[in-house]
């Protein structure tokens, strides 16, 4: 998965609209993020992780408090993040549930989630994929191959929480680095053989049985 561009607006530390265009690093395949404590950095890994799964980079950050505490009731929360996978490219669109202004009179109102999911075709056309929170989430696993707590594991790698990959428990490692390295293929042939070896040892059995029927009815 490579970023292409991502748009926050009211979005964490950020409550005017921001644009960051990854296209400008070119073939370059490694960049840092960096800047002095609370200058927003980790809200550029919340913004990429809630645009493709719906939550944050971190299980301390919950989905309703994304919202920037510094945006006016008039603006409202959204993230676009757009990105290349293979050969396609795609964009995703969403909002985290929040309250906004009233279209009339005064007060508020609660928004609920909202999720898109567009193919890009390389000039302005997007075609419609899916549409729906879940729906968008579970194209988006099969389109990247990762769930949601995988990619923030192998992918992102938040500050302080690489420590969490490194002490998972074996199956879960396990899980992670197939996905990882595309192993799953000997695996498959691992099964065959089991199941092979399985249908073997029963063959015999039979036959064994069969021979002994046979010794002991010719005395």
């Amino acid at each position: 998965m490579k970023p292409l561009k991502l748009f926050m607006n009211s979005f964490g530390a950020y409550a005017d609209a921001q644009l960051i265009d990854f296209t400008l690093l070119g073939d370059r395949n490694f960049f840092l993020i960096h800047g002095p404590t609370g200058s927003g950095k980790t809200t550029i890994l919340d913004a990429i992780t809630f645009a493709l799964y719906g939550t944050a980079s971190g299980d301390l950050r919950e989905t309703k408090n994304l919202r920037s505490d510094y945006a006016p009731p008039s603006s409202k929360t959204q993230v676009d993040f757009s990105f290349r996978s293979g050969a396609k490219e795609y964009l995703v669109v969403r909002t985290p549930e929040q309250e906004a202004a009233k279209a009339r009179g005064t007060g508020t109102r609660k928004l609920p989630a909202t999720a898109a999911l567009y193919g890009l075709d390389g000039g302005d056309e997007k075609n419609l994929l899916a549409t729906g929170v879940s729906e968008v989430t579970k194209q988006v696993e099969t389109i990247i191959g990762f769930k949601a707590e995988q990619f923030r594991q192998i992918v992102l790698l938040p500050q302080g929480e690489f420590r969490r990959f490194l002490v998972e428990d074996s199956k879960n490692r396990k899980t992670i680095l197939e996905t990882l390295f595309k192993t799953g293929i000997y695996r498959q042939i691992e099964q065959l053989l089991y199941d092979k070896g399985k249908q073997i040892e029963r063959d015999y059995e039979n036959l064994k049985k069969e021979r002994g029927f046979l010794l002991e009815s010719a005395g």
